[in-house]
């Protein structure tokens, strides 16, 4: 196995501007007039609707089309720039969006290409913004290792979501596609945190504007030029971004923020979706959902022992090969959802789905499935977490409470709490609902 490059290649991101923008609005009115004259062109191919523009020492086109949410887009070979004018005080949405080609990211570096796009932006567009962070594919491109079938059922991920794909000509469950019965892609997770894992080379013989790839995998020695290269990708979008933190208490949504931290992103991705290291048999065993056993009974697959498998596995060889970003470990990094405020309307919505899910349940509803709802809730909660309901309880509103408190220092929106509350739980969760379980235990007993 040979690992040949790891790289950024895809990167958006938003600024927000700060100081005096009339210059700035002054420049985006002179960008709409020219993009009215690019509108006059008479074109069935958008991308060649435009005007030209040079701005400093740079060639833009001033584009016929506009992206949503912006009045005017400039493009070159290497970066596109979206503006709209800035509202003035009071408003929070971003006055320009920067989106970098890939060619140009792999030639250069996420760092240093950023760093010269911002700098001209300073010098000839707006100097005064904060730069936050709306997507990033991070990749890596390796050979010596093939991906099949079966490793659909080798990756451990909080996702729910994944497909994988074979072609285009068929479908058959799952969303898979027949070309072949060779794989060619396959995915897991949603659009905010995503991973892809394809053939670059089948890509590029389809896709030959991508094949600048090709000369950056020549530097490496190991590199088989007719060999199959597999590229890991990562995306990830500002809504995951917010939620990750360094050890400081910086957010990832910050551009600055994320550029110091690539290796510690990308171990986060790496721990996100981790592939296993299962044998083929019991791969077949998870994909099948059953095995068939010597005296041809069936033996079916359920959650927990799915859960063990896992559990007992160890990470994949290949995995460990790609799991540092460029060679350089990662710096300490948390993960932290938002809480967000509470309601008894969720209380009464669950009393309204005990009454309903009984009556379809028993054909009816009556006063004692009261008690035997709270009976089994009790017993399920002392089993799954060692603490009856009201215990339970507090100890869940003690971490939201803490929670409270983080996202408070790390600045983020607060949800208002009653301090009294916070500081004597045991008085304030209520003691009211253990005779109900009392009774709930006597009906079981009588």
């Amino acid at each position: 196995m040979t690992l040949l490059s790891q790289h950024v290649d895809t990167f958006k991101e938003a600024l927000y501007f700060t100081g005096i923008w009339e210059r700035f609005n002054h420049f985006v009115d002179k960008l709409i007039e020219l993009k009215a004259n690019a509108q006059l062109i008479n074109h069935q191919n958008n991308d060649l609707r435009f005007v030209d523009l040079k701005i400093g020492s740079i060639n833009w086109h001033v584009m016929a089309m506009s992206i949503n949410g912006y009045s005017v887009v400039l493009k070159n070979g290497d970066v596109s720039m979206a503006f709209r004018k800035h509202a003035g005080v009071g408003d929070l949405n971003p006055s320009a969006k920067i989106e970098y080609r890939a060619h140009y990211l792999v030639k250069l570096g996420l760092i240093e290409a950023h760093k010269q796009v911002n700098n001209y932006f300073r010098d000839y567009i707006h100097s005064c913004y904060i730069s936050k962070v709306q997507e990033i594919h991070i990749a890596s491109d390796t050979q010596g290792h093939t991906f099949t079938h079966l490793d659909l059922c080798r990756f451990k991920t909080r996702s729910r979501k994944s497909n994988f794909f074979e072609g285009d000509d068929g479908e058959l469950g799952r969303k898979l596609r027949f070309s072949s019965r060779r794989l060619e892609s396959l995915y897991f997770g949603s659009s905010d945190l995503l991973l892809r894992i394809y053939d670059k080379r089948k890509e590029i013989i389809f896709h030959p504007d991508s094949g600048y790839i090709q000369s950056y995998w020549s530097k490496n020695p190991c590199y088989r030029e007719l060999g199959d290269v597999w590229r890991v990708e990562f995306q990830i979008r500002r809504e995951i971004l917010k939620q990750i933190f360094t050890a400081d208490g910086l957010p990832f949504e910050y551009t600055d923020v994320l550029l110091d931290n690539l290796p510690s992103l990308w171990s986060f991705f790496i721990k996100n979706f981790s592939y296993r290291d299962i044998k083929r048999d019991t791969a077949l065993y998870i994909l099948e959902g059953f095995k068939l056993l010597k005296d041809s009974s069936f033996k079916m697959l359920t959650k927990d022992a799915e859960k063990k498998i896992f559990q007992r596995s160890e990470i994949h060889p290949f995995w460990l090969m790609i799991s540092q970003y460029n060679s350089i470990a990662p710096d300490y990094f948390f993960r932290f959802d938002q809480v967000k405020a509470t309601s008894p309307v969720y209380a009464q919505n669950s009393a309204s789905a005990l009454i309903s899910s009984c009556t379809k349940h028993y054909g009816h509803f009556e006063e004692w499935m009261i008690y035997e709802a709270f009976e089994g809730a009790e017993a399920r909660c002392i089993r799954k977490n060692g603490l009856g309901m009201v215990d339970n309880s507090k100890k869940n509103t003690a971490d939201y409470f803490n929670k409270v408190d983080l996202q408070r220092k790390l600045g983020l929106d607060v949800v208002e709490i009653d301090d009294a509350v916070k500081e004597n739980l045991a008085f304030y969760v209520a003691d009211c609902v253990r005779p109900l379980i009392d009774s709930a235990r006597l009906q079981a007993i009588f």
